[in-house]
Order: C-alpha cells, then sequence, then structure tokens
C-alpha cells in the first residue's frame, strides 16, 4: 500500500512536548498499517518559526498525501481545521483516530 498520510491535530497552545509525543506515536501507528506517515513536526522550519510559516510548510506537506489523518480533539485547533478543509476540497481521503471509552 504505501499511501502518503498527513497527521493533523491541535498543536499550539499545548505542552509541546506531549503533543511531539503524540505525533509521535500517530507515526508508529501509521506505519504498522502499512501508511508512510507525515508528520508536521518534521517541516523543515524551526519550532520559533511563525505559526503562518509552519501552516504554508505543512499545507504544502498535505498536498503531497493521499490521506490526512485527525489526531483526536484536532477541533481545537484552527490550523487543524483549515488543514481538514484543504484536504476535503482537494480530494485527499481523511481518517480519523479512533478512541474508544471502554
Amino acid at each position: 500500500m504505501n499511501k502518503k498520510v498527513y497527521i493533523s491535530g491541535a498543536i499550539a497552545h499545548y505542552d509541546l512536548g506531549e503533543r511531539k509525543a503524540a505525533f509521535a506515536d500517530a507515526e508508529k501507528v501509521l506505519k504498522r498499517m502499512g501508511f508512510e506517515p507525515v508528520n508536521p513536526f518534521k517541516n523543515g522550519l524551526p519550532e520559533e518559526a511563525h505559526w503562518r510559516e509552519h501552516m504554508r510548510a505543512d499545507i504544502a506537506l498535505l498536498l503531497e498525501c493521499d490521506y490526512i489523518y485527525m489526531l483526536k480533539d484536532w477541533e481545537l485547533s484552527k490550523g487543524a481545521k483549515l488543514e481538514l478543509d484543504v484536504a476535503s476540497s482537494c480530494g485527499i481521503k481523511v481518517l480519523f483516530e479512533v478512541t474508544l471509552n471502554v
């Protein structure tokens, strides 16, 4: 399969270490599922770059993907909402992280 999948989720206003770990965990899960994950934390920009710069780089990465993977609580993020809108508008298939409350 080896389809590229962009990982999207809330980052700003959260603990950066926790967010990096969540995105890295998603990367591992997606690899096990046979996908080629694209992690926006690896967009080539320094962490301190402006949000707009990150969004431009991230959307460029997204547009090269077959899928977008929305991490839980993505709805809390302006950037993730924008990424989902771009993906939907461009025919990129959407996957959602499923969490079970058992």
